[in-house]
């Protein structure tokens, strides 16, 4: 973090902001795994650890942030819900239409692919996140 002259602070990419108070160093242990992983996600928000930090502490200790938050608003759950029937409708027919044909195996193929996908997924979502 950089201070300059006039009592604004500039960090990362993010635009200068008033300080309301001055700012003491604390102490925090971190592993270097978690550390590494901090780091990360600090850079891919375009900020440094310290900022990443301040804001994940600040936004837990103020409600903003934490287990009982929803992750979507209720309209965009809503929406995703009304989009997962539809695939799920279409997806059975689909699959009733290739069993009839006799296509059982290409069916299966497609079901393991799509699996394997979302293994992928997972397991790439995990690295980014840790």
């Amino acid at each position: 973090m950089i201070e300059n002259a006039t009592g604004t602070t500039k960090t990362g990419a993010n635009p200068p902001r008033e300080q309301t108070e001055p700012r003491r160093p604390r102490s925090i242990r971190f592993s270097d795994d978690e550390w590494t992983g901090i780091e990360k996600a600090a850079e891919a928000r375009e900020m440094t650890a310290a900022e990443l930090i301040r804001h994940a502490a600040m936004s837990l200790a103020t409600g903003n942030l934490g287990p009982s938050s929803p992750p979507f608003p209720p309209e965009t759950v809503a929406q995703i819900e009304r989009i997962y029937r539809g695939v799920y409708l279409l997806a059975t027919l689909k699959r009733d239409e290739m069993i009839r044909e006799g296509r059982q195996d290409e069916f299966d193929r497609i079901g393991q692919d799509a699996r394997d996908s979302q293994i992928s997924i997972q397991q790439a979502a995990s690295r980014t996140a840790g």
